[in-house]
């Protein structure tokens, strides 16, 4: 097994070259390293794992590399691109195309904070939840292993279920942050990428001789038709990502999976994160059990809707928490204005509830945690779940209420 000390953007750029014949760039921190990297190997005739040089091509914006995504797709080409920040945002109208005509693309995103008030180059979500209602997939890595390992999952997964893939991990805190990793060989490659998926991907191809129509202008009842039509697609998504990681796991011995727990297994209160920050929960979870306290951390992967009624288990997240929790915090790495309660609105639901709230629908108690750009420690999970528990349940177990408070 080859180990390199590398960081996440060039973890994923190792994987995104040998995966693409066409890359679409265009520079943006934290991202710009992922495009200057395939670059630079391009240039020098690196091959990819058919032993083709991967196209390089930047365009005047990210708006103009989202077209080359779509075009290149559209054309049964082997395409991804990397962002960050903006520059997603300006991809948005090309992602609801790519995923409304089942195009598997992937996009890798150095998760930054999306300018406000005030432009700020540093990481948290808010650029990779406003890509929700696109229709991609959203992977999240958390360090810069998983960095390495779920782009090679996010490329197998998409060309497999045919749903494009936003492989994101947090700007700087993963994208700079350098570890000594193992490296995934081409065989490893090889053994998630089935070559009849690529087969099926280039038959779909635009080609004149096999005339189709896309691109249409539709009614609302054709239109309507269509959409759910998609349904399965998505449906079967989950489990396609499950298997992906465990063929991971049978070459590499690293598992992942959808949802994750972590702690306690009487555990009182329960922390749910994803990307980077659950490293910093982790070691605090691990500590506080040790001095006997019952708490746990669920770590997210695939953003997905919880559903309990989901045949797959990962949408069951009942089913890797404790029975009988406590409040449940959320915290996410973005923040939402007018949400209308402190914090953000959290993405995973339980059966219609918030994750936010306690998995008991009948006791809707629980607080969400936002960080917008800040930097997390084992330190920051040490303290807020008191706060939350104090602001959310003073009845359990606080002995001063708090009403309010401020991240330092």
């Amino acid at each position: 097994m080859e180990r390199a000390c590398i960081d996440g953007n060039e973890a994923a750029a190792r994987v995104a070259h040998r995966l693409a014949e066409v890359i679409a760039v265009y520079p943006i921190t934290p991202a710009s390293p992922m495009g200057e990297l395939a670059d630079t190997w391009s240039s020098q005739g690196r091959t990819n794992l058919w032993g083709i040089v991967p196209e390089i091509v930047e365009m005047q914006s990210e708006a103009g590399a989202a077209g080359v995504l779509h075009g290149a797709l559209q054309k049964g080409a082997l395409v991804t691109t990397f962002t960050a920040s903006q520059g997603l945002l300006l991809m948005l109208p090309n992602l609801f195309k790519i995923a409304g005509q089942l195009l598997p693309g992937v996009v890798h995103v150095a998760a930054r904070a999306v300018a406000t008030h005030a432009l700020s180059i540093f990481g948290d979500h808010s650029d990779v939840m406003a890509a929700r209602t696109t229709g991609v997939a959203l992977l999240a890595s958390g360090s810069v292993q998983e960095a390495h390992d779920l782009a090679l999952v996010a490329h197998a997964a998409a060309l497999r279920s045919r749903v494009p893939f936003l492989h994101f991990f947090d700007g700087f805190r993963t994208s700079h942050e350098i570890d000594k990793i193992e490296l995934l060989c081409d065989d490893d490659l090889r053994a998630l990428v089935a070559e009849e998926w690529i087969l099926a991907h280039r038959e779909r191809r635009l080609s004149p001789d096999r005339p189709v129509l896309r691109g249409s202008a539709q009614n609302p009842d054709v239109f309507f038709q269509a959409r759910e039509a998609a349904n399965p697609y998505y449906a079967a998504l989950p489990g396609m990502v499950e298997e992906a990681f465990a063929a991971l796991a049978a070459r590499t011995g690293r598992r992942y999976g959808l949802v994750d727990y972590v702690g306690d297994p009487e555990a009182e209160r329960v922390i749910v994160l994803m990307g980077s920050g659950a490293g910093a929960a982790e070691e605090t979870v691990e500590a506080l059990c040790g001095r006997g306290e019952r708490v746990g951390l669920v770590k997210v992967r695939l953003r997905v809707d919880f559903d309990p009624t989901a045949p797959t288990g990962c949408w069951e997240v009942t089913d890797r928490t404790p029975s009988g929790l406590a409040p449940v915090a959320s915290e996410a790495g973005w923040r939402e204005d007018g949400q209308g309660e402190p914090g953000v609105i959290a993405p995973y639901e339980v059966a219609g509830q918030r994750v936010a709230w306690c998995l008991d629908p009948t006791k809707k108690r629980g607080y969400t945690l936002g960080y917008s750009a800040r930097v997390v420690s084992p330190g920051t999970f040490t303290w807020e779940p008191a706060v939350v528990q104090s602001v959310a349940a003073p009845d359990v177990g606080a002995t001063t209420p708090v009403t309010s408070y401020t991240i330092r």
